[in-house]
């Protein structure tokens, strides 16, 4: 009597890579890379990837004139895609025909990518609850409010607003509800700390010229 066949192995689906590694392949191989050709590395990724990718250049110490402005902006029109509960997100084709600089790309690969690795280590599917969709329209109004800080003229604004988006990039992408909330209060603070700072400034203006802000 011959033994009943076996049911076949059921292959487990293979887990993506690292965020730092798909970003480091790209940054390494390539010699010209368009903020398009990013986007389609973030696109199979969803929104997660590309709060990360674009916060990179902030994290150089020296940017180009405007370069805020741009990726602020692209933040916004990313957070206004999430609250509406866009599954892919969609980027104007003028952003993506823009080409990487020689130059960010080697701060990016030096200062960037270890950054994103530590990050990693850190970060794990967990307390998906967090993820419900209200509290990610919740963090899609942090993140439309940092971007609109980012895209300012006020100075000095890059570092914390990046990291706080970076945070619930990071919780977005590997569905982890403790860097989701993290981002949320950080960037909470760093809004509460920009009104407040706002409202000092216009206080005292307002009491070193009273005649500009009338009776």
């Amino acid at each position: 009597m011959t033994a009943p066949p076996r049911p076949p192995r059921l292959v487990e689906a293979e887990s993506p890579p690292p965020i730092s590694v798909v970003l480091d392949r790209l940054l390494t191989h390539e010699e010209r890379i368009t903020v398009g050709e990013l986007f389609d590395r973030a696109e199979e990724r969803g929104f997660g990837l590309l709060m990360i990718a674009l916060g990179l250049p902030m994290l150089i110490p020296v940017l180009p004139p405007g370069a805020s402005t741009v990726v602020g902006a692209l933040y916004a029109l990313l957070a206004i895609q999430l609250f509406l509960g866009r599954e892919r997100p969609w980027l104007p084709g003028r952003v993506r025909r823009h080409v990487l600089s020689a130059q960010t790309m080697a701060a990016l690969r030096q200062r960037a990518i270890p950054l994103v690795r530590r990050m990693e280590r850190f970060s794990r599917r967990r307390y998906s609850i967090l993820n419900h969709p209200l509290v990610v329209r919740l963090a899609a109004v942090v993140v439309f409010l940092l971007g609109l800080l980012l895209a300012s003229p006020a100075p000095f604004m890059n570092l914390l607003p990046t990291l706080a988006i970076m945070a619930i990039g990071f919780g977005l992408l590997n569905d982890d509800g403790v860097f989701v909330l993290a981002g949320i209060v950080a960037g909470g603070a760093v809004i509460g700390a920009f009104a407040t700072a706002l409202g000092l400034f216009v206080e005292a203006a307002r009491r070193l010229f009273p005649w500009f802000f009338g009776p």
